[in-house]
């Protein structure tokens, strides 16, 4: 279940890069150990919305008003796993005095 109230933001290690090539090149990057991890464009586009200061419901109504052309179960179960791999990477901090 999503804790849709929570507002996260990436860890200081982490930043995100977009390389404007062809269709675009879009990167996760760890800066303290300089691993990274390649992202597609939905992605990066979800991932840049984790700015400190819009809660996870926000940002899928977002999301979900951004690709209204697919089905809301599946962008809803895309988003959620997504979520729920970049917490495993420890990705996010939790937004101070949220």
């Amino acid at each position: 279940m999503l804790e849709v109230d929570k507002v996260l933001q990436f860890k200081e290690d982490f930043i995100l890069y977009k390389l404007e090539v062809g269709e675009g090149m879009f990167w996760l990057f760890n800066i303290e150990n300089g691993d990274s991890v390649r992202l597609n464009e939905t992605s990066y586009y979800i991932l840049s919305l984790f700015d400190g200061y819009k809660s996870i419901g926000e940002i899928r109504k977002y999301v979900l008003g951004k690709y209204q052309s697919i089905d809301c179960d599946t962008i809803s179960e895309d988003f959620e796993e997504l979520l729920n791999k970049m917490k495993k990477e420890g990705i996010f901090r939790r937004k101070e005095g949220v």
